[in-house]
């Protein structure tokens, strides 16, 4: 396979699990929002996590100047100073997609690129601020094209090194983004002189998708046993645990041979990260050991990916248009 092929799965698997991802986050703050009759200073600490997942607050905060909520959503969504920004995260799937067209199946390009036309001929162009329940409405056709390509993908892509590239994509995507969601609220808790083991983790959970999955088993939602659940549980497929395991598959179907260079470059550095998760134990930590752990876990998987992208030659492009 070509490496501007393998290079073009890889960051569209990797923009699509993050688009999926944000708009999730963004909308379950919304709905909070809407519960709160739209109220634009409620939530606003939670407003600043939800910045720190998605997006840099230095870089929003020298455009700026103080984090208010309708300028903060159209950064995150529309804004091209941002790339991250749904907006452009959506055009880097549409090309990237456009580009690897014989790789992929046929409704999948379709699938993007309608999307896209939609997003630009309904939505960019209204007037702003949008109403709440229309960027409700927006983001949740977002995540509706990305379950339907994740169904795609599983259900019709042969098991070949384009499918294994886009794996490797989104896993270590999602990885990354769980451990910096667990980071940040560790943070936040730090900020607001809180103590770990009493801290509420209800607000992580509905970030992270696992509200419901957590709560068929556990009844308390300390801040600590939730974040013990986002990095161990063997069974919920957001957990940096399963992640892991799923990206090690991936990677052990592109590069069969284990005396390669290639392998041993990644397979080392992966084996010490699943290590690591597995060693986590935070009812034996300070807070301040927590955010140290999880800072270096984000590292060792940031290093990682780099390790990846540089050996496969998949260099990320810009979002810009």
């Amino acid at each position: 396979m070509l490496s501007r092929v393998a290079d073009a799965l890889y960051w569209m698997a990797r923009y699509s699990e993050r688009t999926e991802t944000n708009a999730h986050i963004l909308q379950v703050q919304l709905l909070n929002m809407l519960e709160q009759s739209g109220k634009e200073n409620e939530y606003l600490d939670h407003w600043e996590a939800i910045l720190d997942i998605c997006a840099s607050k230095e870089e929003f905060i020298s455009s700026y100047e103080v984090i208010r909520v309708n300028p903060l959503i159209e950064y995150l969504l529309f804004s091209e100073n941002n790339s991250n920004a749904l907006h452009a995260t959506l055009r880097a799937i549409r090309e990237n997609a456009r580009i690897t067209r014989d790789s992929i199946p046929i409704e999948l390009w379709e699938l993007h690129n309608a999307f896209y036309l939609y997003m630009q001929q309904e939505i960019t162009v209204r007037e702003r601020p949008f109403p709440l329940i229309s960027l409700n409405y927006f983001l949740h056709n977002v995540r509706k094209t990305s379950l339907t390509v994740t169904g795609l993908i599983e259900g019709s892509m042969e098991r070949d090194l384009p499918f294994y590239f886009m794996q490797v994509g989104k896993w270590l995507e999602r990885v990354e983004k769980m451990i910096r969601m667990i980071l940040i609220m560790l943070e936040q808790q730090k900020l607001m002189a809180s103590n770990l083991q009493e801290a509420d983790g209800t607000f992580l959970l509905d970030l992270a998708k696992a509200t419901e999955p957590y709560l068929r088993k556990h009844h308390q939602t300390y801040l600590i046993h939730v974040i013990q659940y986002l990095l161990h549980d063997e069974h919920f497929p957001r957990s940096v645990i399963v992640c892991l395991k799923k990206l090690e598959e991936a990677f052990m179907h592109i590069e069969e041979d284990h005396l390669t260079a290639r392998f041993l470059a990644l397979n080392t550095p992966l084996r010490a990260l699943l290590t690591a998760i597995n060693n986590i134990d935070l009812s034996t930590t300070s807070l301040e050991e927590a955010i140290f752990s999880m800072e270096e876990r984000l590292c060792q998987c940031i290093d990682f990916g780099h390790t990846f992208s540089t050996i496969y030659h998949l260099y990320e492009p810009s979002l810009q248009s």
